[in-house]
Order: structure tokens, then C-alpha cells, then sequence
């Protein structure tokens, strides 16, 4: 499910370059997409086609927080709960996801989240990277119970992607158990 030879070979020319990965490490980096694939409705060439337009921008987010494996797992994980649920292009979604994820640091949106008591910095003033983002956003949206007809919730979702991504935020902030548990795979 890996699609042909040219785009695995891309893959992992993405995979050492972003993820840091070593030639060793293609067996547990395309292990951990396989996975994800096998269990969910994302599938293996799918993932690498995000990986290969997005997973530069998701590395460097993460940098400091998760990189590696952990950092592959984590960005398989959001793809697959934006892609399970909608079935968009992996090109669109990729592209979406690369604004979600510079939006998210921006000092704005994280001041935005601080006055709603979700914290996106660190101790030291450092970004949390953005699957942890998420998580906060997303299990935040869930204790507050707020309905996604709130204006609140359409704020939120316009400030972590921009009016032209409502169709990948809306899917990556609620299924944030979905995320955990592919994750998990």
C-alpha cells in the first residue's frame, strides 16, 4: 500500500530529511505508517504523500518536544483523523495542515488560547509543539461541551486555520481520541 517505487524512494528521502531519520530506521518509519494504516481508513501512500508536502513544517514545530518516531507517530496520527473523517485528497489536507501548524505558534494564538485557559507554551515560553496543540484544543473543546454551532467554536476554528481550512480543523479538533489512539498503534 506503499504506492510505486519512485514515491517510496521519496518517502524516504522526506523521512531522513525531516524526521531525521537514518537508512537503519526505514523499517520502523514506514512500520509506524504501515500501522496506522492497517488499523484505520488512511492508507499507506496517503500518509507518505502528507508526509512528503507537510512533514518538514510538522518536524520543525515539533522540534525540542517529539522528533523521531515520536514525532512520525504523532503526525500520522493527526493526518489520519482529518482523512478518516472526511476522505479528502492527501494533498489537501497536507496543504491545510502546513497553515495549521505555523498558525498555531503564532504569539496571537497563543495569547488567544491562554485567555481560554489552554496553554500552548511551555514554562519556558516555548511552543508545545503541535500534536500536544491539539490534544489541548481538542480536550479543552470537550470539558467546555461546546457545541460546534457556538460562535466560540467557529472563533477557535478561525484562528487555528483560517476560514479556508474549516474542513481539516473541524476533524482535527474533534477526534482527538482518535488521534490518541492512532497514536498508540
Amino acid at each position: 500500500t506503499f504506492g510505486d517505487v519512485a514515491e517510496s524512494t521519496q518517502a524516504v528521502i522526506a523521512l531522513m530529511g525531516q524526521f531525521k531519520f537514518k537508512a537503519g530506521d526505514m523499517i520502523e518509519a514506514f512500520g509506524i505508517i504501515n500501522a496506522v494504516s492497517a488499523k484505520y481508513a488512511s492508507e499507506s501512500d496517503s500518509i507518505i504523500k502528507a508526509i512528503i508536502r507537510t512533514g518538514g513544517v510538522f518536524s520543525i514545530a515539533s522540534r525540542g518536544v517529539s522528533e523521531g518516531s515520536k514525532a512520525l507517530a504523532e503526525f500520522a496520527a493527526l493526518f489520519n483523523s482529518i482523512e478518516s473523517t472526511t476522505r479528502q485528497a492527501p494533498e489537501t489536507i497536507a496543504t491545510g495542515l502546513r497553515t495549521i501548524f505555523a498558525r498555531l505558534q503564532r504569539p496571537d494564538t497563543i495569547k488567544f488560547f491562554r485567555s481560554l485557559g489552554i496553554e500552548l507554551a511551555d514554562l519556558e515560553g516555548k511552543f508545545i509543539g503541535p500534536y500536544n496543540a491539539i490534544q489541548k484544543i481538542g480536550i479543552a473543546l470537550e470539558r467546555m461541551q461546546l457545541s460546534t454551532r457556538d460562535p466560540l467554536f467557529s472563533q477557535i476554528v478561525e484562528v487555528v486555520g483560517g476560514v479556508r481550512q474549516y474542513a481539516q480543523v473541524i476533524p482535527l479538533l474533534t477526534n482527538v481520541t482518535l488521534q490518541q489512539e492512532a497514536f498508540n498503534v
